[in-house]
């Protein structure tokens, strides 16, 4: 990555990110600015699921618009920046914050990256921005969600470091290939070595893995899962895996240059180690294996893990850039150690 930074100029189109869709809200109480069709409401207000139509109190509509919106559903409440717009899901009210993506981004950096150094932030905005603008329509009807599988959103951010790092970097993107605008990834920290996108994803994007260690050190070392160990009695691994007898529980069949699992045989049955991930985290909880980093025994009746590293490991890791931000490395070296194939690409916006 070079010292100058590429200049593109494309054009401004809003987010779309869906939010509050977790609690499947049948009614929802709103501040602000309301307009129900052709109506302006006096706030507050209940928002709450008709037979084909959404009600605020008697009238009904089609849809409801709020700006300067305060949110309220169950013990939830929250405050959205741009133009928050509802309409029916089924039996359920759904939300989308319509916003531009640099008003969006300092809640995302708050919420993936706070409390790191301005260095370490600063990188996670560049990572976050060109994530958000490369994945439009990641979902059919909307760009964005706010939970893990895009990227965290709590709406309005108060934090000021997120705030400058999103402003000190305001309308950088990284370029995969030095070209192409592609999703490109971030993870909680990498056991050591990164993965690429082609190996874990199956996506041509952000680059190859790189290693983490520096003068025979891992940058990630201190991070609270560097290393870990899940230790699972066969017996319970067959009931809820549905497993075999006959065979190993796990047996690990090919592993990228960074060491992680990218296929192996569950009960004989082939599969990635994302799935296999996926399928342990739904039976015996998301921090039981927290990285396809790791090494398998199965020994009379009992299947022991032991691993590195915490998430899908591709892309920036963060506990690595904390480290290099606490030696003085700045946001533009950071993202030129875990993308050393990309560019960075100032642009007014990005639609597709």
């Amino acid at each position: 990555m070079g010292p100058s930074v590429l200049v593109v100029m494309l054009t401004v189109a809003p987010l779309q990110v869906r939010v509050l869709e977790r609690e499947h809200p049948s009614s929802v109480r709103v501040t602000g600015t309301v307009s129900c069709g052709e109506a302006t409401v006096p706030g507050p207000v209940e928002v709450t699921v008709g037979a084909r139509e959404l009600r605020v109190g008697e009238t009904t509509c089609a849809e409801v618009v709020v700006t300067q919106a305060t949110v309220t559903v169950g013990d939830v409440t929250r405050t959205y920046p741009g133009t928050l717009r509802l309409s029916l899901d089924g039996a359920s009210v759904r939300l989308v914050d319509e916003l531009d993506v640099e008003t969006y981004l300092p809640s995302v950096v708050e919420a993936e990256a706070g409390g790191q150094k301005p260095a370490a932030l600063e990188a996670q905005a560049v990572v976050s921005r060109t994530f958000a603008l490369a994945s439009r329509r990641r979902h059919r009807d909307y760009d964005l969600c706010d939970l893990s599988h895009c990227q965290l959103f709590r709406g309005t951010s108060s934090d000021e470091a997120s705030r400058a790092a999103v402003a000190k970097t305001k309308g950088q993107v990284l370029l995969s290939g030095s070209v192409a605008l592609k999703p490109v990834y971030f993870h909680a920290s990498c056991g050591g070595h990164t993965s690429s996108a082609r190996e874990v994803f199956g996506e041509d994007s952000g680059g190859p893995g790189v290693s983490d260690a520096e003068a025979g050190s891992v940058r990630c070392h201190d991070a609270p899962d560097f290393a870990w160990s899940f230790v699972l009695e066969r017996a319970k691994a067959s009931e809820a895996l549905g497993g075999r007898d006959d065979v190993p529980v796990v047996e690990v069949l090919r592993r990228d240059e960074g060491g992680r699992v990218i296929e192996l045989k569950l009960f004989g049955h082939r599969m990635t180690g994302s799935d296999f991930l996926s399928r342990a985290g739904r039976a015996f909880g998301w921090q039981a294996l927290r990285s396809a980093k790791f090494q398998v025994e199965e020994v009379e009746g009992v299947v022991r893990f032991t691993g590195a590293g915490r998430g899908h490991g591709v892309g920036l890791c963060q506990a690595g850039a904390q480290s290099l931000a606490q030696r003085g490395v700045d946001a533009k070296g950071i993202l030129a150690r875990y993308f050393p194939d990309a560019r960075l690409a100032d642009v007014a916006g990005f639609t597709r």
